[in-house]
């Protein structure tokens, strides 16, 4: 199959798209909905790079982990059920690694505030001796949660009418952007496989000319 009809992604490689995503429409205002989506993809950008900052190596910490008796027993039978009828494979022998599993693909990922909260926690951003953990201003924190109110005003409409007055809301952008650069380039713990995305993040950084 031609490999352009393919999405193969991580996300790691998710927070630098909405990274770049939100550079192009700092930089390009012709479209009426510009702020609409700077405001989504700005979002993506720093929760993004928040998980990948609090993860590291171990997934389970971006996660929540509890999950109800009634519904994990239900997928942990659909998922022995399709394995045995789909994939030709029993798990009901690796009882560990199905239950891991059932309880991976049910939980849910941790909220930005949470995660951003995870990021500000000494004990889990020191993973190496060049870790650092972020602290966050009160105008930063005050910059995004206007972000994302404006986001899920965005991405969750209500029938009714917003009206933005988008050139006194520069500030926002300045504010977040330097929690990404900070998560992104000097928190130490984003795990970039190969020196091009290390690249390609601290241009599409300069864009913002802030």
């Amino acid at each position: 199959m031609n490999d352009k009809y393919i999405l193969s992604t991580n996300e790691l490689e998710n927070a630098i798209d909405y990274l770049d995503k939100a550079a192009y429409y700092f930089n390009n205002r012709d479209d009426k909905y510009w702020f609409k989506w700077l405001m989504i993809s700005l979002h993506g950008a720093l929760y993004g790079f928040g998980v990948c900052a609090v993860k590291g190596i171990v997934p389970e910490r971006v996660l929540e982990m509890r999950l109800g008796t009634k519904r994990f027993e239900q997928k942990r039978k659909e998922i022995i059920d399709f394995y045995r009828n789909d994939l030709r494979f029993d798990l009901e022998g690796n009882e560990k690694i199905l239950d891991r599993t059932v309880e991976y693909n049910l939980s849910q990922l941790l909220s930005i505030h949470e995660i951003l909260e995870k990021c500000q926690d000494e004990s889990i951003m020191k993973q190496k001796l060049s870790s650092k953990t972020l602290k966050i201003t009160d105008l930063q924190q005050e910059a995004i949660n206007r972000m994302v109110s404006y986001r899920n005003d965005f991405a969750h409409f209500k029938p009714k009418d917003i009206s933005v007055i988008t050139a006194s809301e520069g500030w926002i952008v300045k504010e977040v952007v330097g929690v990404i650069k900070f998560l992104a380039l000097e928190s130490c713990n984003i795990p970039y496989n190969n020196n091009y995305s290390l690249q390609k993040v601290v241009r599409i950084l300069e864009k913002f000319d802030l």
